[in-house]
């Protein structure tokens, strides 16, 4: 990272709005182990029926990159622990759902709880390097996530949550710029999860204190510190995701770090993160910090990780988008623990005949098909100005139907108003009912689409929507999934939240 400029142009984070509440957890498995009920305060964030690593990655990345600066995007890094293919690049669905052009490079970083941090270093290296055919002020974005399952009623189950948060890395015009990095990497096993296994198996939490955080993480800030040439104490927010209690308080205090400096784990509101909480308290951090404060940011797992960086001025220009702290806040609904576990099949449910259809995908029509499925691009007749869903040879105007190409249209990014809506009972749906109808979007083009849920209430005609990316269909059979574009009900502004 030789550029003294390198460092974090915009951020965001996204948090499912869903909530597992963790004393619902623990009076129905809370018997397995007593001494599970230290955790019983607060809820955890879950992904909804449609959701995983994947959509959150896109939907953390679409606040990160606007229409205007996806063009500078030329690579794309993927960190977790949780992505839903071994072999398949993850992180192409993802460039291909935020519309970055063919030639992005794409990485997928996993195989450690650092996962998102490490990515963070990767995204770093190339945005600093300039290795790729795009010029020397191109960006990198980095995306960390994770969806963390845990054997019902352990510790993961309980201190875990669903999250991504997502950064931008350039040269210019950075917000938080990087002063030093530093790594270790040591086989100490924490936690270990095979490749053909679902759940983690997890070593004693004393072990973990002792010989793995107080002696791993130690030495590496020391040497990250004297790197940046700081003194422990000048550092003004202090980032390590940790869910044993008073970890990093006793860090903290052996360091010479502030304690006003220890920064909010967010275990009381939506659970730890995975590789991504790293990055997501860092967002957080961000969203207070000022000019001159300087960010000390460690991850754990298999040695440690550790950034420090250094807030510029130009925070202050940043466009606010939703803060970390309300995502922590938001709350569609608590969802039963049994219906959490049926659709993240914990449980063995029985979903009907309805739901024993082979949906085997058409990969060859899929990537014909890429662009409109993947961006949602319509079709704009060249002569009246049509748009249309899906882009055609033939204008759909009956008044026009002009015949010959039509220029590219993105929608996703587009609002539209619900114009009808069908509330179906009778179809599979992992989470009944299924809902679906024509939107209209500003631009006066309409589709039918899929709802995704906001609460279990049916939204009125009339009533606005975002578009999201979410998973369509799992083919059982053959274990793959698809995704496509759905319609999100807007939620409710809450107070301080900008528009």
């Amino acid at each position: 990272m030789p550029s003294k400029n390198l460092g974090i142009k915009n951020y965001s984070v996204y948090i499912p709005t869903l909530r597992l509440d963790r004393k619902d957890i623990l009076n129905a498995v809370g018997w397995i182990d007593p001494s599970q009920q230290a955790h019983r305060k607060g809820q955890r964030a879950v992904c909804d029926f449609d959701e995983d690593t994947i959509t959150m990655a896109v939907e953390a990345a679409r606040l990160a990159v606007s229409t205007n600066t996806v063009k500078n995007i030329s690579a794309c890094i993927l960190g977790s622990t949780t992505l839903p293919f071994a072999d398949r690049l993850n992180a192409s669905i993802v460039t291909t759902a935020l519309g970055l052009d063919d030639n992005t490079e794409a990485f997928d970083v996993t195989g450690s709880q650092r996962a998102g941090l490490s990515a963070m270093r990767l995204a770093a290296n190339l945005a600093g390097q300039s290795i790729s055919a795009a010029t020397d002020d191109s960006d990198v974005l980095c995306v960390a996530v994770d969806q963390r399952r845990g054997k019902p009623g352990s510790a993961i189950e309980l201190v875990c949550g669903d999250g991504a948060a997502a950064l931008v890395l350039g040269q210019e015009d950075v917000i938080a710029r990087i002063l030093a990095h530093k790594v270790s990497t040591i086989d100490f096993v924490d936690h270990f999860r095979r490749s053909d296994q679902r759940f983690d198996y997890l070593w004693e939490q004393r072990w973990i204190r002792e010989e793995g955080y107080f002696k791993l993480v130690e030495p590496v800030v020391h040497s990250v510190l004297n790197e940046a040439k700081i003194n422990a104490d000048e550092i003004s927010h202090f980032i390590l995701p940790c869910p044993i209690a008073r970890v990093r308080e006793k860090l903290a205090k052996r360091l010479g770090i502030k304690p006003e400096a220890i920064r909010d784990n967010f275990q009381k509101t939506f659970g730890e993160t995975g590789a991504a909480h790293s990055l997501v308290m860092l967002c957080d951090t961000l969203d207070v910090a000022k000019p001159g404060d300087k960010i000390l940011v460690a991850g754990f797992g298999q040695g440690c990780e550790t950034f420090i960086l250094e807030v510029t001025p130009l925070i202050k220009k940043r466009h606010a988008t939703r803060p970390v702290s309300l995502e922590s806040e938001e709350n569609d609904h608590l969802i039963p623990y049994v219906k959490y576990l049926a659709i993240n099949e914990l449980m063995q449910t029985d979903f009907g005949p309805r739901s024993e259809t082979d949906s085997k995908t058409a990969v060859s029509t899929a990537h014909r098909h890429s662009k409109q499925i993947g961006r949602l691009i319509a079709g704009e007749c060249s002569v009246c100005g049509t748009i249309q869903f899906p882009k055609s040879a033939i204008c759909v105007n009956p008044n026009c139907n002009h015949e010959g190409p039509q220029s590219e249209h993105p929608l996703a990014d587009e609002m539209a108003k619900i114009k009808s809506i069908t509330t179906d009972y009778l179809g599979f749906s992992r989470s009944p009912p299924n809902r679906y109808g024509m939107v209209e979007f500003t631009s006066g083009a309409r589709m039918i689409v899929n709802f995704s849920s906001r609460g279990d209430l049916e939204p009125a005609v009339g009533t606005d929507v975002n578009m999201v990316y979410r998973i369509k269909d799992v083919d059982p059979l053959r274990n793959y999934q698809r995704y496509c574009w759905k319609a999100l009900p807007v939620r409710t502004k809450n107070k301080g939240e900008n528009s």
